[in-house]
C-alpha cells in the first residue's frame, strides 16, 4: 500500500514544484511592488528657472496706459509630496526680477501653493501644473527723477502651465514648459513735475518658458 502511494506522489512531483515556483514568484513580485509604492511615496524637490516677457497694458489716471513691456527672470525652489506616479503637491518659493527696457528693476518674493499631475507613468510625458499664492515685494531704492516704477505692491501671484517631464531615473527628471503667470500689483508714474501718481490695482500678465530639475 505505501509502496502505491509513493509511486502515485511521484506523479504530482512536478504539479507540486509548479505550484510552490508560481507562489514564490508572487510573493516576490508582492514584494517588488510594495517597494515600488515606498519609493513613489515620498517628498520630492524641485528646483527651476524660468524667463517671462510681459504681455497686455495697465491703466492709470487721465487716460494714461502703460505697455507690459517686463522682461520677468524667476528662480523658485519647491518642496512637495509625491502621492503617487501621477500627482504631487506642496509649497514653493522664489525670486522674480522684473526688468523694464530702461534697465529699472522690481523684485518680488512669491510664496505659493502647487499641484502636479502627470497623464501617464513614461520616460517621456505631458503634465499640467499650476502655483496659487502671494507675491510679497522686495523694495528697492529709485532714483528721484524716475518717472515710471512697475510693480510697487505686494499681491496675488499665479502660475499655471504645462509640458513634458523627462525621466532619467526614480530620483532624477528633467521638465520642460510654457507657462502664464499673474502678479496683482501697481504702477508709480509722474503725473507732473511735482506729482508722483500711484495706479489702481493692476494685472501684471506674462507668457514665458520654464526649465526644471525634479528629484
Amino acid at each position: 500500500m505505501l509502496n502505491l502511494f509513493f509511486k502515485n506522489s511521484f506523479r504530482f512531483l512536478p504539479f507540486i514544484f509548479c505550484f510552490l515556483f508560481s507562489m514564490h514568484t508572487c510573493f516576490a513580485q508582492e514584494r517588488e511592488s510594495l517597494q515600488q509604492l515606498r519609493n513613489v511615496k515620498r517628498f520630492v524637490y524641485q528646483t527651476s528657472a524660468s524667463l517671462a516677457y510681459g504681455v497686455g497694458e495697465n491703466f492709470g489716471g487721465n487716460d494714461a496706459v502703460f505697455p507690459n513691456t517686463n522682461f520677468s527672470i524667476e528662480i523658485q525652489q519647491l518642496i512637495a509630496y509625491q502621492f503617487n506616479h501621477y500627482v504631487y503637491a506642496g509649497a514653493g518659493a522664489g525670486a522674480d526680477l522684473w526688468l523694464t527696457n530702461d534697465y529699472k528693476m522690481s523684485v518680488f518674493i512669491p510664496i505659493f501653493a502647487n499641484l502636479t499631475v502627470k497623464f501617464i507613468e513614461k520616460k517621456l510625458v505631458p503634465f499640467v501644473y499650476a502655483n496659487i499664492g502671494y507675491g510679497f515685494k522686495w523694495q528697492m531704492e529709485k532714483k528721484v527723477d524716475d518717472d515710471l516704477f512697475y510693480g510697487t505692491k505686494a499681491g496675488l501671484y499665479f502660475q499655471a502651465g504645462a509640458g513634458f517631464n523627462m525621466k532619467f531615473s526614480d530620483r532624477f527628471s528633467l521638465l520642460l514648459s510654457p507657462y502664464y503667470k499673474l502678479q496683482m500689483s501697481a504702477i508709480k508714474y509722474r503725473e507732473s513735475e511735482l506729482i508722483l501718481a500711484e495706479t489702481g490695482t493692476q494685472f501684471f500678465h506674462f507668457v514665458g518658458i520654464k526649465l526644471g530639475f525634479l528629484y
